[in-house]
């Protein structure tokens, strides 16, 4: 009998704690008030991505591969060469190489090649990543001028510890504004914030500014003896959600 009134005793006390921490649990969560903010810094990139590309069209597919690679090798000497592109291979890379057939071949082809002639493209891409923002235009007109004759992509971003650095400062604004807002809404209600009780910071995704990306030995040769190229501005921008204790 004794063990039974032991046992309705822990019962009843595990039943009243457990009202307890339901009750605490309800109070805490009625007194937070949830908050965020955003910051963003603007900036010039520095660092340039751009995408060349080689492109020839044969009958003779073995005809086409060796016309290509022979303009690829004067396209990479020229990158590399330190009086003119002055690129470390680190900065080069081979992005994409195919070999296709041309199943709508234009007038100009029909002219060279034949009507009822099978033709094959050899399309080889390299993409150089550089830091060099001043001399991206003479870049352009040197690689285009040595036998690239597609330019398909153009962009300007930063670099990773660039944008570490900005994300930083951006977070502390976003962070500052959220503590703002929390401070005039409670102040309006008469009472104050406490203590942080839940931070999260929002992944940011920077995106890059892109100048053009389809640019063609025609389009780059109609520009006039030298391509301009503004790199313009990236904004790197971080975003917090912040929960407050309402003191």
């Amino acid at each position: 009998m004794q063990f039974v009134q032991v046992c309705i005793v822990l019962v009843l006390a595990l039943f009243l704690a457990g009202i307890t921490c339901a009750e605490e649990t309800k109070e805490t969560k009625e007194n937070l008030i949830h908050v965020s903010g955003s910051g963003t810094i603007k900036t010039t990139p520095d660092r340039c991505e751009i995408s060349f590309s080689v492109v020839t069209k044969n009958p003779d597919v073995k005809a086409a591969q060796k016309e290509n690679a022979r303009k690829m090798d004067a396209v990479m000497a020229v990158l590399k060469d330190p009086g003119k592109g002055n690129l470390t291979p680190a900065e080069i890379s081979t992005s994409s190489y195919s070999i296709s057939e041309v199943y709508s071949p234009d007038d100009t082809l029909k002219a060279k090649f034949g009507d009822n002639v099978t033709i094959y493209e050899v399309s080889n891409t390299v993409t150089v990543e550089t830091s060099q923002l001043d001399t991206v235009g003479d870049l352009i007109d040197m690689v285009v001028t040595s036998g690239a004759n597609g330019v398909s992509s153009l962009k300007f971003t930063l670099s990773k510890p660039k944008t570490a650095e900005l994300r930083s400062e951006a977070l502390k604004i976003a962070v500052d504004k959220a503590r703002a807002d929390a401070d005039a809404t409670l102040s309006a209600l008469g009472t104050g914030v406490g203590a942080v009780h839940e931070v999260t910071v929002e992944d940011s995704y920077n995106p890059p500014v892109y100048y053009n990306q389809d640019l063609r030995s025609e389009k780059l040769a109609a520009a006039g003896p030298s391509t301009p190229i503004e790199p313009g501005s990236v904004d790197v921008t971080a975003r917090v959600s912040v929960t407050y204790e309402i003191a």
